[in-house]
């Protein structure tokens, strides 16, 4: 019967082992699911935080592209307003010169015409001073 107590404290030891580890076993469990429960938490939360600033980075990306294209316009009209003063500016040149041609041509005209005149008297001074010689 000794052995039977003996036998019988032995099981009963072995089960509150047996029920210590179980009731650990189950802590740990529980330990390691809350962990998991925790990280998948904070992996949401990093993932919110970088589709944040990727949405961030890309309303700036359109914002700064929208601000370039406007001053390309900008400098674009100025551009042509620009090319359309060149080409006035040598139209008006052409102008200018083909009116300094006449000029100079009639100028010109005016130096022949009196260079005659002047030969023309001269001749005529000639002649009279040859009849009144005679």
């Amino acid at each position: 019967m000794k052995d039977q107590i003996r036998n019988l404290l032995a099981i009963a030891g072995i089960a509150m082992t047996l029920g210590a580890c179980s009731q650990e076993a189950q802590q740990a469990a529980e330990q390691k699911h809350d962990i998991d429960k925790q990280k998948d938490e904070q992996k949401a939360v990093i993932d919110q935080k970088g589709e944040e600033l990727k949405k961030e980075v890309d309303q700036q990306t359109k914002a700064t592209s929208t601000e370039i294209d406007a001053e390309k316009k900008s400098a674009d009209l100025q551009k042509d307003a620009l090319n359309e003063t060149k080409k006035e500016t040598e139209k008006t040149a052409d102008l200018v010169k083909k009116d300094v041609d006449r000029q100079v041509a009639a100028d010109k005209n005016v130096v022949e015409n009196n260079a005659k005149e002047v030969k023309k008297e001269i001749d005529e001074a000639a002649k009279t001073k040859e009849k009144a010689a005679k």
